[in-house]
């Protein structure tokens, strides 16, 4: 009886002495690997696995946010910004410059200027992500990285545009053309208004008073052709405008299309040898 008692108080104290310990190490609800079962340390790698492959599917849907040209929630900013300071600043920057892009169409006085707004961002873009697989001193990580944010800051530049477009205020903006004819025909105006106006009769006679008259019917009929001339001239500059503006959208997709066929090809040259992490 005394001998179980011994054994029981010994034993009470190596568990306290064992409790001590993973108090000072921190350690108290932590069991250690050799205490695993072999099943559960299976499954706790299991559980590893898919936490990791977890936390790869996130920043992948992230990234693929930025490269489809998409706004990201606070919190993927806040995931973002945890994992990839880089690509966080990165992405904070386009979005400034996509707000001041904004800004900027609304301020310009017709079409095309909104328009030649837009073309120069876009083939900025362009020569930026072209600088950028020519780099040899960029890893091919680096390089799918940045061409996949240029390629996404593109397509939030045409989404912008597009949005733009659809506007009240778009709408109001006449284009180059339009405002050519607008002066014009306030040219014109101003001009028949000059010629309408009566003269007073020659001192000189009749005679006078007559070729007075005959000049200035020369003078509105001149008016009248220049007119018609000037209208002419207006609608073939809308036409030109029509084409111009058509010949930018095309111009666009071109830019596109060269931007999508750089990612492809970095995102062949990782797969067929380059190094990239999970991030890219």
């Amino acid at each position: 009886m005394i001998t179980g008692t011994l054994y029981e108080a010994g034993r009470m104290m190596v568990m306290q002495n064992k409790w001590e310990q993973k108090k000072s190490t921190g350690n108290i609800n932590k069991k250690e690997k050799k205490e695993l079962t072999p099943q559960e340390r299976e499954l706790q790698r299991f559980r590893e696995q898919l936490e990791e492959t977890k936390k790869g599917n996130e920043y992948s849907a992230i990234y693929s946010k930025i490269q489809s040209g998409q706004k990201l929630s606070s919190a993927e900013e806040d995931k973002l910004k945890a994992q990839d300071m880089k690509a966080y600043l990165d992405y904070k920057a386009d979005q400034a410059e996509q707000e001041a892009f904004e800004e900027k169409l609304k301020n310009c006085k017709t079409k095309d200027e909104a328009q030649r707004l837009k073309t120069i961002k876009m083939q900025s873009n362009l020569s930026k992500i072209k600088n950028v697989e020519n780099d040899p001193y960029i890893s091919d990580a680096e390089k799918l990285r940045i061409a996949r944010q240029i390629q996404g800051d593109t397509t939030a530049t045409a989404k912008i545009f597009d949005e733009f477009t659809e506007s009240v205020e778009y709408e109001k903006m006449p284009t180059e053309a339009e405002l050519q004819q607008i002066r014009k025909m306030e040219k014109d105006a101003e001009n028949a208004v000059m010629l309408s106006e009566a003269e007073e009769p020659s001192e000189a006679g009749e005679e006078n008073v007559l070729v007075d008259i005959v000049n200035e019917n020369i003078e509105k009929e001149g008016a009248i052709d220049s007119i018609s001339d000037n209208n002419d001239r207006a609608e073939n500059l809308v036409l030109d405008a029509r084409l111009k503006e058509k010949e930018a959208i095309n111009g666009d997709d071109a830019v596109m299309e060269q931007m999508q066929a750089i990612v492809s090809k970095l995102n062949k040259t990782k797969e067929t040898g380059g190094t990239i992490d999970i991030l890219a």
